[in-house]
C-alpha cells in the first residue's frame, strides 16, 4: 500500500532503534553512579512542555500529539535539511538520554520503583521511538540526497544516487501512515497504561 521505493528503509529504522536502546540502557548505567538528591529527579521529571506537564486526561494525550506528533517532527524535518548528516538525530537522541538520566537516578534512589517505572515506560518508549526511528530513517535519505545535489555543484561528473523527491515522498507516506498512527498510540499509552502499569506493580 505504502509502496516505498527504498528496500532498506525499515530495516534501517529497525538498526537506529537497536542503536537507541544501547543508548538508553548506557545512559541508565552512567546515571546509576551518581547521587543525586530527590530534588534532581523531580526536575528532571518536569522536563516536558506545559501543554503536556500542566494539563490531565485527553488534553495531555492531545499535548503529547501535538509535541512528538509535530512539533518534533518539523524540527527534525528542519535539522535534515542543513547539508550536516546526523544532525536531525538530535531530537531522539535528547529524547533518551533525558529519560535514562531519570532512570538512572531514580533506580539509584530507590531500586524497586526505579525498575517498575522503566517496566511501565517499556510499552511508550517502544512506540514512540520506533516511530522516531523510521522518521529518521527517511531523514537519512533526504538528507543524503541534498548533501548530493550541493556536492554536485563542485563535481565535474555528477552523481544522482539518491532522488530527493523520491525521498520526501516516502517520507511523507510513513510519517502520516506510520509514524503519526504510532505517537497517537504512544501518546495514550503515556497518559494512561505508564500509570496503570506503575501503579499496580507499586
Amino acid at each position: 500500500m505504502l509502496n516505498i521505493k527504498d528496500q532498506k528503509y525499515f530495516e534501517r529504522a529497525l538498526k537506529i532503534f537497536i542503536m537507541a536502546t544501547i543508548l538508553l540502557l548506557i545512559t541508565i548505567i552512567l546515571a546509576f553512579f551518581f547521587h543525586p538528591t530527590e530534588e534532581v529527579i523531580k526536575q528532571l521529571g518536569s522536563k516536558s512542555p506545559k501543554r503536556v506537564s500542566e494539563t490531565h486526561g485527553f488534553k495531555n494525550v492531545w499535548g503529547f500529539i501535538t509535541t512528538n506528533g509535530f512539533y518534533v517532527p518539523i524540527q527534525m524535518l528542519i535539522l535534515s535539511l542543513i547539508p550536516i548528516p546526523f544532525l536531525y538525530t538530535l531530537d531522539l537522541i535528547i529524547t533518551i538520554i533525558i529519560p535514562g538520566i531519570m532512570f538512572g537516578f531514580l533506580i539509584n534512589f530507590n531500586t524497586y520503583k526505579g525498575l517498575t517505572n522503566l517496566i511501565a515506560y517499556i510499552p511508550h518508549y517502544t512506540l514512540e521511538i520506533m516511530s522516531y526511528c523510521i522518521i529518521v530513517s527517511g531523514l537519512y535519505m533526504l538528507n543524503k540526497s541534498l548533501t548530493q545535489k550541493i556536492s554536485n555543484i563542485f563535481r565535474k561528473e555528477k552523481k544522482y544516487n539518491y532522488s530527493f523527491k523520491i525521498s520526501l515522498l516516502n517520507l511523507l507516506k510513513t510519517y502520516l501512515f506510520i509514524c503519526l498512527p504510532l505517537i497517537i498510540l504512544a501518546a495514550f499509552t503515556e497518559t494512561y497504561i505508564a500509570d496503570f502499569l506503575s501503579n499496580l506493580m507499586n
